[in-house]
Parts: structure tokens; sequence; C-alpha cells
């Protein structure tokens, strides 16, 4: 299990996102971000491409916390397609300037401490959808991926649509958009 989240790690740095021209643009914050709000599970409905991600299929992602602690947790659930059999990776997360980027998010797996993937939530209402965004600065431009999380493993339309309405006010480009295989979530 350890050598295929080595090997995941190795394929992020190879960087095979959408690649964008100039710096990484400015994005919103949200002030009143409610990371208590955000807990709990969402699918993976459309991204943009993930090297990382092609090891697997059906992503749901479980924030948690632990009350004891206030840590928050997130567990990344997905059906490996090498061995053909749901897996689980867990991380940390948290958010680095709390009161003043609340959404902007920071994910590290307890094994590897010293890498750490920074991401934010674009936009939210909580209840049926999320827009999660990361910008990576490269040489002369940037890559830019961009997730649709839905509290449903199959949203309404209007929901997506809703969704995509948002992108395309915040400025991203719907087009680089894949829909994600939805069918095997009632394996795990």
């Amino acid at each position: 299990m350890m050598m295929m989240v080595m090997m995941m790690m190795m394929m992020m740095r190879v960087k095979g996102q959408v690649y964008f021209r100039g710096d990484c643009p400015k994005t919103p914050i949200i002030k009143n971000f409610d990371l208590e709000r955000y807990l709990g599970r969402w699918f993976e409905e459309e991204r943009y491409f993930v090297a990382y991600q092609e090891v697997g299929r059906c992503w749901t992602y479980t924030y948690i916390k632990d009350y004891m602690t206030g840590n928050i947790s997130l567990r990344a659930d997905f059906w490996d397609i090498f061995l053909n059999r749901p897996t689980v990776l867990t991380g940390d997360v948290t958010a680095k300037r709390p009161f003043s980027e609340p959404n902007f998010l920071t994910y590290t797996l307890p094994r590897m401490p010293d890498q750490e993937y920074h991401y934010q939530v674009l936009a939210t209402d909580y209840d049926s959808w999320a827009l999660e965004y990361a910008c990576v600065p490269q040489p002369f431009g940037h890559f830019r991926i961009v997730w649709i999380m839905t509290r449903s493993p199959h949203p309404p339309y209007h929901v997506i649509g809703e969704v995509k309405t948002t992108l395309i006010s915040l400025g991203i480009d719907v087009k680089f958009l894949e829909k994600q295989d939805t069918s095997c979530y009632n394996h795990y």
C-alpha cells in the first residue's frame, strides 16, 4: 500500500494537469467559510485531468473532525483499477490562515509530512455541491485543477448547472472538466 501511495505522489510531481500561461489567477476568499458545515462525505462528479487520480475511479472524500483534538482529517475512498478493489487514503487537513483565508486548505499524508498539497474551496452551498481548486505555479505558467464535488453520488442536473454557472462567473473554464465514473460507489 505504501508503495502505491509513493507512486501516486511521484505521479503528482509529473503534473499532468491542465496548463495555462502566466501566474495563478487571484481567487476569492470566503471570509465566512464554515469548515464545520463542510465536514462529511463528498462525491467527485467532474474534474480537470489529475495524473495521480488515474489509479482509481469513483473517488469520494470524507472530511472528519476529531472532536477531542479539533483536528480535521480527509479520507479518500476510491476503486483501485490496478488492484481491482476499494482503497482508502487518509491525511490531515488544515487551514493555515483560518481567520484571513479560511477556505484555503492544506492536505498532508501522515507518512509524508514534508509534502503539502494546497487547494481551496472556491464556492459551496454546503448541502449539495462544492468547487475545489488548486493552482500549481510552473516555469512560464501554471497548472490548474478543478473538482466538482457533490453530496449525492448522482446529483440532479440543476445542481451541476448551478456549479458550472458559478465556475464561469469565477472565470474558470468548464471545457476541461471530465465527467467521472460514479458506477462503483455502492461497492464501498
